[in-house]
């Protein structure tokens, strides 16, 4: 088993090192929509490699054997890492299922007061404009959800440029780029090795927003001087978890719109590949081996139940 958990591990580590890479060279959309579910399948594996690991160490506890009907003593005799490794296993696992279940409850509690502020508001898809000093725009999350500004940003942009803002968040409304944001963050809370890969991607995200208002208007500066004086009204208040055209690396975003990068999608894809099917292999491999593990344990079980009665017999002769 000690070959295929090397495989997994250095798959994710190897994901971790190239994702923000791949994040910035990959066309925004394109990076979104490979690597969000890509991050996801990393931290699945490693979670059920993990798990695989960690109860060859607690099926060996009697009463646990007893349960699954298999030799504790068998399973002891045959595991094939020393027991530190599948107890940090179990370790990381709790771990990474509180930082989790925080996550979600942090998200979900975020996405219902949105609905709840903003879902009633007007018609799903609809513009609403909040009477608000305050410098906002964003997307609700529902699954046909509302583009919502206020006064505050509309008051700091021009006309054109409030065409840009909105062509931005139509953008992110068209696409639910809320479920992807909730994506990329779910595999770096239960992944940590994930975290610079998430802010790329959030990062993406909003460039592929960018990209969709550049093609609208047909006016890359447009939309970068949009941005810029969207970022700077809103500069004094802290970002949410939902998509808005002044989160990620606006910089970054800036710099892409008035100089976009070259991409180069061959090499990014190979490497994608390469480092999911070491990733594939592995994961199958841990489970084909575990269960054989624990078939070899069965067995002893029944082979010592068999003799039990035997015993019996010739006691008795």
């Amino acid at each position: 088993m000690i070959t295929p958990l090397l495989a997994v591990l250095t798959a994710t580590l190897a994901y971790a090192g190239c994702g923000p890479w791949l994040s910035r060279t990959l066309r925004p959309s394109l990076a979104v929509r490979l690597l969000a579910p890509a991050g996801l399948a990393v931290t699945a594996t490693l979670w059920f490699a993990a798990a695989v690991t960690a109860f060859t160490w607690v099926g060996q506890d009697a009463e646990v054997a007893a349960v699954g009907a298999w030799s504790a003593q068998a399973l002891r005799s045959q595991a094939p890492l020393p027991w530190p490794v599948p107890a940090a296993a179990l370790l990381g696992l709790a771990l990474g299922a509180a930082r989790t279940a925080v996550f979600l409850g942090r998200r979900a509690r975020a996405m219902r007061v949105a609905h709840r502020d903003c879902g009633r508001l007007a018609a799903p898809g609809a513009l609403v404009v909040l009477d608000s000093d305050v410098p906002d725009a964003f997307t609700t999350p529902e699954a046909a959800g509302r583009i919502v500004v206020t006064r505050g940003m509309l008051r700091a942009l021009s006309a054109d440029e409030r065409a840009a803002l909105l062509a931005h968040e139509g953008s992110h409304l068209s696409h639910r780029h809320a479920w992807w944001v909730a994506a990329v963050d779910l595999a770096a809370s239960a992944n940590p090795l994930l975290r610079p890969t998430a802010r790329r991607l959030r990062n993406a995200i909003e460039r592929w927003a960018d990209e969709d208002a550049a093609a609208r208007l047909g006016d890359r500066r447009l939309v970068a001087r949009a941005l810029a004086r969207a970022a700077l009204a809103r500069r004094r208040y802290a970002a949410g978890p939902l998509p808005a055209a002044t989160g990620g690396d606006v910089p970054d975003r800036v710099r892409a719109l008035l100089d976009p990068p070259a991409t180069r999608r061959g090499p990014a894809l190979a490497v994608l590949t390469l480092v999911l099917s070491v990733l594939a292999f592995g994961g199958a491999a841990v489970q084909h081996q575990g269960e054989h593990l624990f078939e070899q344990a069965r067995s002893a079980y029944a082979a010592r139940g068999q003799q039990a009665p035997e015993a019996e017999a010739g006691r008795r002769l």
